[in-house]
């Protein structure tokens, strides 16, 4: 029987595994189809979705303590998050104003990953023993 953490972990390598694939297979498809400008910026906007990720992995795990001050200092901490993908924007509207599109579907690999994992678990046979 798997331990509690272990069931969740898997979730998060399955979403991490998820985004990887959308991004390498999304950079070739937007530089055939549309610029390879776009697709450096999708590429851009995926590495920004990735680190968003990891940064929400490590301080999700470590707010997840009985101390409410630390609760609240990672807490705090999480609208790095945030700042990380204004920042992105940012900057990357700045230098390829054009290509706001590829990089808003890259920022939001993440959301593809939850998407998809979440399909996935909605048609997984259910392994729950019947109550008697």
């Amino acid at each position: 029987m798997p331990e509690v953490g272990d069931d969740g972990e898997d979730h998060l390598r399955r979403v991490t595994g998820a985004m990887v694939v959308l991004a390498i297979l999304g950079i070739p498809i937007w530089g055939l189809l549309r610029s390879w400008a776009a697709a450096f910026v999708f590429a851009v906007g995926a590495l920004a979705s990735l680190a968003f990720w990891a940064l929400h992995r490590v301080l999700t795990a470590r707010m997840l303590t009985p101390s409410v001050r630390r609760r609240w200092l990672y807490g705090f901490l999480s609208l790095g998050k945030l700042a990380l993908i204004a920042l992105v924007l940012r900057g990357m509207m700045g230098w390829y104003p054009a290509e706001a599109l590829p990089l808003s579907v890259g920022i939001l690999l993440f959301v593809a990953g939850i998407l998809l994992e979440a399909l996935r678990l909605m048609f997984q046979k259910s392994e729950a023993i019947p109550p008697d």
